[in-house]
């Protein structure tokens, strides 16, 4: 009897191995082609540009030449690939994961308005966490003579493309981003346990942004907004927190450029006291539902099983290659050019 259980539980174990596997595999496809797209899309436009060029001064003998300002070549190669990158993303992952958008994902909001608010203020603690221990993986770093590569997040100067920018930014990206993974990637695994989704979904939130500067950050706040995303059962609410937090950090970038330094001193205490209050009162509120939440059935896997199991599909495998060759190529290129400049 004995040895029929374990075996009964051996051939369980082994299917929901390979059923989680399949789903990772699908969550870490979705975000390949994601990245792939994006830059393939950017690249594509740097080399349309250029055909276009060369095939004017070579076989047409005249100066037109097709030339861009820093804002334009941003917005052509960088947010209007991430966009479409995006969207590309999502037609995929309705095709591979069957989950609609309307029935399962823009479901009617069940939190209340303090619960949305609040845990939407607390992106703002989450971000100051994030940034310390940011700062101290950096200072190890420099101390050793590395340079983590910096996102470039500068303002554009034309005021069309600066409306474009706070449009991505502050409102589309956010809610592309939380249709992916607060939606497909985060609905995807919650069959397997809800700490299991939320851990899978915010580690692959960290693993999106491609940088060393936002791994941190979208890990923490990945956990809060999946958090929101479950308790309401709609990913509304999460779209407005990660709408909110993008929002903050823009004014606060945009106060920081003002070079007042009363202004901006102001409006940093002010962001400090509130994000912190409002963390600690989400957590003191809300933590026992939080702890509610991720309570999973671990009979048959352990938390720990099921993240490996997810990320051991061929998909998931190609993505965690990408991801590691992509961090540690823009590492090297930035301190090899920072040798050579020496």
């Amino acid at each position: 009897m004995i040895n029929d259980f374990e075996q009964e539980m051996e051939v369980k174990e082994l299917e929901l191995k390979a059923e989680i596997k399949k789903t990772g595999g699908k969550c870490s496809k979705i975000l390949l082609i994601l990245a792939i797209s994006t830059y393939a899309i950017g690249y594509g436009i740097i080399f349309i540009v250029k055909f276009i060029n060369y095939i004017s001064k070579k076989y047409y003998h005249n100066n037109f030449s097709i030339t861009f300002s820093d804002d334009v070549r941003s917005f052509l190669v960088g947010y209007l690939p991430c966009v479409l990158g995006d969207i590309l993303a999502i037609i995929v992952a309705i095709l591979i994961t069957k989950i609609k958008l309307k029935e399962d994902l823009f479901t009617k909001n069940k939190a209340s308005k303090s619960f949305i608010l609040l845990g939407a203020v607390s992106c703002i603690g989450t971000g100051m966490i994030s940034s310390i221990i940011y700062s101290i993986y950096y200072t190890i770093l420099k101390t050793k003579g590395i340079i983590i590569p910096q996102p470039n997040f500068s303002f554009p100067n034309e005021k069309l493309y600066l409306i474009l920018f706070l449009l991505y930014v502050c409102l589309v990206g956010p809610i592309l981003e939380e249709i992916i993974f607060r939606g497909f990637i985060l609905k995807s695994m919650r069959k397997y346990g809800n700490l299991t989704a939320i851990i899978l979904s915010s580690i692959l939130f960290s693993m999106f942004h491609l940088n060393l500067v936002q791994f941190i950050n979208p890990i923490l706040v990945g956990i809060l907004l999946a958090f929101i995303a479950i308790e309401s059962d709609s990913i509304f609410p999460s779209i407005i927190a990660h709408m909110f937090n993008n929002t903050i950090t823009f004014i606060l970038s945009a106060i920081t450029l003002l070079k007042i330094p009363g202004v901006q001193m102001a409006f940093s205490f002010l962001y400090v006291i509130v994000g912190i209050t409002a963390l600690a009162l989400f957590i003191i509120k809300y933590g026992k539902d939080f702890m509610k939440i991720i309570k999973e059935d671990t009979t048959i896997l352990e938390i720990h099983e099921k993240i490996r199991a997810s990320f051991s599909g061929g998909w998931s495998i190609a993505y965690i290659v990408f991801y590691i060759v992509f961090i540690i190529g823009t590492m090297l290129a930035i301190n090899v050019m920072k040798v050579l400049n020496n």
